[in-house]
C-alpha cells in the first residue's frame, strides 16, 4: 500500500490518531479499577487480596486466549526478561506500594504523588535515548502537574508530621511506574503479541505480591465477604486484561512518554466516573485542572509528534 502524501498535519504511525483514541479509552477505563476496588474492600475483601487475584486470573486469560490464537509463552532469556521487568516495575512494586499506603496517606496525597509518573518517564526516556529533551514536552509535563495541583492543593494537607516518611515510600510508586513504562519499551521482544507479554507480566506481578498478601494476613479464599462482592473479583480481571493489553500495544505504537499521559487522562474522567457513580460534585479547581491536564495531553501529543518524525 503507498503512503499517502498529502500534506494534512497526520503523526507518523505510531502517533496517529489510533494512539490518541487508545489512550483516551485506556484513561477513561482506567478510574474504574478504583470504583471496583471501593465495591470489594467495603463489602469486606482485604486490599491486598484484591491486587493479587484479579492480576493472577487475568494473567491465566489472557495465556489461554494466547494459547488460542497459536502463541505460545517464550520462556528464553530475554522473554523472561520481559515478563518480569515489566511485571515488577508496572505492576508489582506500585500495586504493593499504594495498597500498603491506603490507610496511611490521605487519598488525594497519594493521587497527587503518582501523577508525576509521566515525569519519571519523560526522564528515564531520556537517559534511555528513546526521546530528547524538549520545549514541548516540557512545557506539556508542567502543565500536567500544575493541572494536578490546582485540584489537590487546596484539600490537600498532611494531617500528622510523621506522614512524611510514608510519602517518601510513597514515591517509589511513580519511579517505578516511569521506570516500567521504558522498560516495557526497550526489554520487549519485537515480535512478542501483546497478549503473551500482558499475561507474562500480570503473572510475575502477581507471584511478587503473593508473599506480601500472605504475610500481611490478608490471604482470601472468597468466603468471607459480603453477597455478591465476590463478583468484583471478575470485573477487576476482565478490566485487567483489556488495560493491560491496551497498555502494551499503544507503548509499542506510540512509545513511553505519549503513554505516560493516560495518568492526566485517567485523573480526569475518574471525576466523570465519580459524578455517575457516586453523585459527586466538584468545585471549578476541579474543572481549571482538567483543562491545564488536557493542554498537557494535547502538549505532549505534539511533542511526540516532533520525536516520531526526527526518528523516521
Amino acid at each position: 500500500m503507498k503512503a499517502n502524501h498529502d500534506h494534512s498535519p497526520h503523526l507518523k504511525p505510531g502517533i496517529g490518531l489510533l494512539a490518541l483514541i487508545l489512550m483516551l479509552v485506556g484513561g477513561s477505563i482506567a478510574p474504574l479499577r478504583f470504583v471496583i476496588n471501593k465495591f470489594a474492600v467495603e463489602g469486606g475483601v482485604p486490599p491486598f487480596a484484591f491486587a493479587f487475584w484479579p492480576m493472577l486470573f487475568a494473567g491465566v486469560l489472557l495465556l489461554l486466549i494466547a494459547l488460542a490464537r497459536g502463541e505460545r509463552m517464550s520462556i528464553e532469556r530475554t522473554h523472561l526478561r520481559a515478563y518480569l521487568l515489566t511485571g515488577i516495575f508496572v505492576l508489582g512494586i506500585p500495586m504493593g506500594v499504594l495498597t500498603f499506603l491506603a490507610d496511611r496517606l490521605p487519598q488525594g496525597l497519594i493521587s497527587m504523588v503518582v501523577i508525576l509518573a509521566p515525569t519519571v518517564t519523560y526522564l528515564s526516556a531520556i537517559s534511555f535515548g528513546i526521546d530528547r529533551l524538549r520545549w514541548l514536552s516540557i512545557v506539556g509535563l508542567v502543565l500536567g502537574v500544575a493541572g494536578i495541583l490546582v485540584i489537590m492543593l487546596p484539600d490537600v494537607s498532611l494531617p500528622e508530621q510523621g506522614m512524611v516518611w510514608w510519602l517518601l515510600l510513597a514515591l517509589l510508586a511513580p519511579i517505578s511506574l516511569g521506570l516500567g513504562n521504558v522498560l516495557t519499551a526497550v526489554t520487549r521482544p519485537p515480535a512478542m503479541p501483546p497478549a503473551v507479554l500482558a499475561a507474562g507480566m500480570m503473572l510475575s506481578g502477581a507471584a511478587l505480591l503473593l508473599p506480601a498478601m500472605a504475610l500481611s494476613g490478608q490471604f482470601y479464599l472468597f468466603n468471607d465477604s459480603a453477597s455478591g462482592t465476590n463478583w468484583h473479583f471478575l470485573y477487576a480481571t476482565l478490566l485487567n486484561a483489556v488495560f493491560y493489553t491496551l497498555f502494551l500495544e499503544l507503548i509499542r505504537i506510540s512509545g513511553p512518554v505519549f503513554f505516560s499521559q493516560i495518568n492526566y487522562v485517567a485523573v480526569a474522567t475518574g471525576f466523570g466516573w465519580g459524578m455517575v457513580v457516586f453523585a459527586e460534585r466538584y468545585s471549578l479547581y476541579v474543572w481549571g485542572g482538567t483543562l491545564l491536564m488536557a493542554l498537557s495531553v494535547l502538549l505532549l501529543t505534539l511533542g511526540a509528534q516532533v520525536n516520531n518524525r526526527e526518528k523516521h
